[in-house]
């Protein structure tokens, strides 16, 4: 007797290793989001503190706030990838932060003044 297609057991254990092989890739796929949002949180902290200090180089005076960047610098404020919020650096030197901790910019090392 010839048998066409698959039986319960067979197509049951199919679903079973398709639902390990997803279980075990999703929390891989997640951690990779979360560091390319970071990255490209990094990066947006970079252009917001060079176009702070060109900003400053150009009016005279350092930016109160995000929406002084548009849209010489930016078209639109900038935003966090991952839903953080921006705060600007300081005209001491402090770079812009973000409000998730991990994305933020290694803060500057201190300079050797003789």
């Amino acid at each position: 007797m010839k048998r066409n297609g698959l039986t319960v057991v067979e197509f049951s254990l199919i679903v079973a290793i398709a639902a390990l092989i997803v279980a075990i890739s999703m929390p891989a796929f997640f951690q990779n989001q979360q560091k390319r949002r970071a990255a490209r949180c990094a990066m947006t902290l970079d252009a917001i503190e060079s176009a702070s200090r060109r900003h400053a180089a150009t009016s005279g005076a350092f930016p109160k706030r995000l929406a002084d960047l548009t849209p010489t610098y930016f078209s639109k404020v900038p935003t966090c990838p991952a839903g953080g919020e921006y705060k600007l650096g300081t005209p001491e030197g402090d770079p812009p932060t973000c409000s998730i901790p991990s994305h933020n910019l290694p803060s500057p090392s201190p300079r050797n003044t003789p």
